[in-house]
């Protein structure tokens, strides 16, 4: 069967601006549509590329994921890319155990090909094998080097196909966890478990890698470097927030440091005027987590709310 004469195509040919030839050949030609660049990995762990797919690619996968991916399944335990989730829902459920394991997929969006988004289609919808295909190229990049189709990181559809894809491990991870007292939530590549069981997160830590194995199509593996065990003896923290004894959690006090080195200068006009947008930004992630010492910074500073937090004339100058 041609892509023009399948039931996606139509729909996607009504849903743009696109002449019949002018859609049929952006799905063949979208994963060469891209451009590309590098940037420096934390602590000196070498660059990761971004993709950034052109206007058109662009395009054509937000209606991608607007006409057809959205009613998809996403487990539960994925807590990143979705509506009304965030990091505070990954970190919550683990404030109160004593034992906390971390561990990471090693690159992310590029281990997940085109061979694991059309498994998980075949395994999930009625989508054909060309119409498949055709959602396949339209969501992923080729890479020359290696000669494989994956996700890009850069891509605007790339964060909803990795929960999508992620189903089924997420599932059968969390029926394992749930049948031994143990809390499983995934923040993108960050999974985290924890427990109020001494030793039970070693034989998660050997299932996570079980299954992988036994669900190669995902072509995931652990980020061995990343992997951490730690209990309430110690400082435990998730995703940037801290965990603390008391079952909460917080913005650490580091963070809580920084903000009154910055409010400080802010107050007295000594902060850079170019960075109150920033300093705003994080204030703005940090009431998410923890509000009310958010608001007492403020006050003890003279600052009411977030927005009063700008430059004054003579900020900027030192």
């Amino acid at each position: 069967m041609k892509i023009s004469a399948t039931p996606l195509f139509q729909r996607l040919r009504k849903r743009t601006p696109f002449s019949h030839y002018e859609l049929e050949l952006l799905i063949v030609t979208a994963c060469a549509r891209y451009k590309t660049h590098h940037i420096a990995k934390r602590h000196g762990r070498g660059t990761r590329e971004i993709a950034q797919p052109r206007s058109e690619v662009k395009y054509i996968q937000r209606i991608a994921m607007e006409l057809e991916m959205n009613r998809l399944q996403i487990h539960d335990a994925a807590k990143a890319y979705r509506q009304g989730y965030s990091i505070l829902d990954h970190a919550r459920p683990h404030a109160e155990g004593r034992y906390l394991l971390k561990m990471d997929f090693k690159d992310f969006f590029p281990s997940i090909g085109i061979g694991a988004i059309t498994h998980r289609l075949a395994m999930e919808t009625e989508y054909s094998e060309v119409e498949r295909w055709i959602l396949g190229r339209i969501l992923t990049k080729f890479d020359s080097q290696s000669g494989r189709f994956h996700l890009a990181i850069g891509a605007p559809s790339s964060p909803l196909v990795s929960n999508f894809v992620l189903h089924e491990f997420d599932s059968v991870i969390d029926k394992f966890c749930f049948s031994r007292g143990v809390r499983y939530t995934r923040y993108a590549d960050d999974l985290a478990f924890s427990t109020m069981e001494r030793d039970v997160l070693r034989t998660v830590e050997v299932q996570v890698k079980d299954e992988l194995s036994r669900l190669s199509y995902l072509g995931l593996t652990v980020n061995e470097e990343k992997t951490v065990h730690v209990s309430r003896k110690h400082r435990r923290s998730l995703v940037g927030l801290t965990l603390t004894n008391e079952g909460e959690a917080s913005v650490g006090r580091r963070m809580k440091r920084e903000f009154r080195l910055l409010l400080h200068k802010a107050s007295t006009g000594n902060l850079p005027a170019d960075q109150y947008a920033t300093l705003r930004g994080r204030l703005a992630f940090a009431h998410a987590i923890d509000d009310e010492a958010v608001r007492v910074l403020l006050r003890h500073y003279g600052f009411n709310n977030i927005n009063e937090v700008q430059p004054t004339d003579s900020s900027g100058g030192n």
